[in-house]
């Protein structure tokens, strides 16, 4: 017992350095929504660790399939299967249920991309479920993108602003402060017709990025649509 201990002490920096490191890249493409860029992801050096390794192959699984490339999808989804199943083996079932709610997310993204609607939001909403159900790790405190965030991402992309707004407003209980959250929640208002909610998140995002010096669009987006208040 004593040895296990003392092997975990030492996997959690290892394990924590490499989700970090994978994190990094993965979360640079995401929060762009550069998906072409998602898709296209290599393999950080020095990541061995498979919970690592799996944050890589879904922001590639999910950048791929909402690029339109399916096939890619769906081999870096298979490489997460495989993920899931050896950390099950090992006896690591946090983690392989951590990779199992990136499955459940990048499949339904890659239903979205073959046209089964239905399908795709109920993937999305048990991945949303799942998270919401999970603790943080150590290893990985802040999500790589926030699940409920992600099913209200699909709901505006299948024409639901309304049911998009609910889902960033409950996603932004556990995730505040995100600059994703307030503009998907000011967009999913304006187009649900709710203007004076739609300038409240986007005047959050100013706040937010107020000593940002990115161009981003969002950001101008925003600015723009508090100017014109």
């Amino acid at each position: 017992m004593a040895e296990a201990g003392a092997i975990q002490k030492i996997f959690r920096p290892i394990l924590g350095s490499e989700t970090g490191l994978a994190a990094v890249s993965a979360r640079y493409m995401l929060e762009r929504q550069d998906w072409r860029g998602a898709a296209a992801l290599p393999s950080p050096v020095a990541v061995n660790a498979l919970p690592a390794r799996a944050i890589t192959h879904f922001a590639r699984a999910l950048g791929a399939a909402r690029s339109g490339d399916l096939t890619a999808a769906q081999a870096d989804i298979d490489k997460l299967s495989e993920f899931s199943a050896a950390l099950g083996k090992t006896n690591q079932p946090y983690w392989a249920g951590q990779v199992d709610v990136q499955i459940l997310a990048a499949q339904a993204w890659l239903a979205q991309g073959r046209g089964n609607r239905a399908e795709a939001l109920k993937l999305m909403r048990a991945a949303a479920d799942l998270e919401d159900r999970s603790e943080k790790h150590v290893a990985m405190e802040n999500r790589l993108y926030p699940m409920r965030e992600l099913l209200a991402d699909l709901l505006m992309e299948q024409d639901q602003a309304a049911a998009a707004l609910t889902e960033y407003e409950a996603s932004m209980k556990n995730a505040p402060e995100r600059l994703r959250g307030f503009y998907g929640a000011a967009k999913a208002a304006a187009a649900s017709g709710d203007r004076e909610k739609s300038a409240v998140y986007f005047s959050s995002l100013v706040r937010l990025t107020r000593n940002a010096d990115s161009d981003r669009a969002e950001i101008r987006e925003a600015k723009q649509f508090t100017a014109a208040k």
